[in-house]
């Protein structure tokens, strides 16, 4: 029989591995990190790998698997990832269903907000200010903001490989703040007062990523946001359209 194969440690990832389980669909989820694997709960019919894999061993997991639907719910901004994915599609020459999953609230417009379309842009702005930064981008980039370390209350995930990421940027351990989100407004303003942040570093991450949370906490606050949005075109489908796409594949 065919299987599904999900790319995405992401909320919509697990949403649509436990939507595949719940409908008996044989499904292959693919997470980044031991962690993102660490965080899921208990399948039936969901195999979990948590290997990063290259385009050739994309193009290998989907033949020796059998592979008739790949869908593509990664991080907004994991551009790699989502290049390997369609390249090794291409690789294939062959008939796959391909789904491209886009969060919500991705095209909202903000007021009120500083914009700059990369992590350089912001920080030379940041260099140019006073205050401690709260930075939610993740620990993936974070060697970028190594110029600001003393500033910087990094909020990225429990893992070793996170905390090691701050550490290698120069950031104080006691300012390394190691929590699983999404997080609800009530505590990022608890963080923002706590380490009495002035600025707040977030990507455009959409709904499901607490992205509203926390431009609502920074408005409470007084603390300015600074987003970070690369000049990109983010498509896609909504979870909500995959979940019904897939109930017509595989319940005919």
């Amino acid at each position: 029989m065919s299987k599904v194969l999900i790319f995405g440690g992401t909320t919509e990832g697990r949403e649509l591995a436990a939507f595949c389980d719940k409908l008996k669909i044989s499904t292959i989820l693919c997470v980044a990190t031991e962690y993102g694997k660490e965080v899921l709960p208990e399948f039936e019919t969901v195999t979990v790998s948590n290997k990063r894999l290259n385009i050739e061993e994309i193009a290998a997991l989907i033949e020796e698997n059998n592979i008739s639907c790949i869908i593509d719910s990664t991080h907004p901004y994991a551009y790699e990832i989502s290049k390997n994915i369609e390249a090794a599609i291409k690789v294939l020459d062959k008939s796959i269903t391909f789904f491209k999953i886009k969060r919500d609230s991705m095209d909202v417009i903000l007021n009120d907000v500083l914009e700059f379309s990369s992590n350089k842009e912001a920080v030379d702005y940041l260099l140019n200010t006073e205050g401690n930064i709260l930075l939610t981008t993740g620990s993936k980039e974070i060697a970028q903001f190594s110029e600001l370390s003393n500033r910087l209350f990094p909020r990225v995930l429990p893992s070793i490989d996170s905390v090691n990421a701050c550490i290698s940027a120069g950031i104080p351990s006691r300012n390394i703040i190691a929590m699983q989100g999404p997080f609800s407004k009530n505590l990022n303003e608890a963080v923002i007062k706590e380490f009495d942040c002035k600025y707040l570093v977030s990507k455009l991450s959409g709904r499901s990523g607490g992205f509203d949370e926390k431009i609502e906490a920074a408005k409470n606050t007084a603390c300015i946001p600074v987003i970070i949005m690369p000049k990109t075109e983010i498509t896609g489908i909504s979870v909500e359209e995959c979940k019904l796409n897939l109930e017509k594949i595989y319940n005919e």
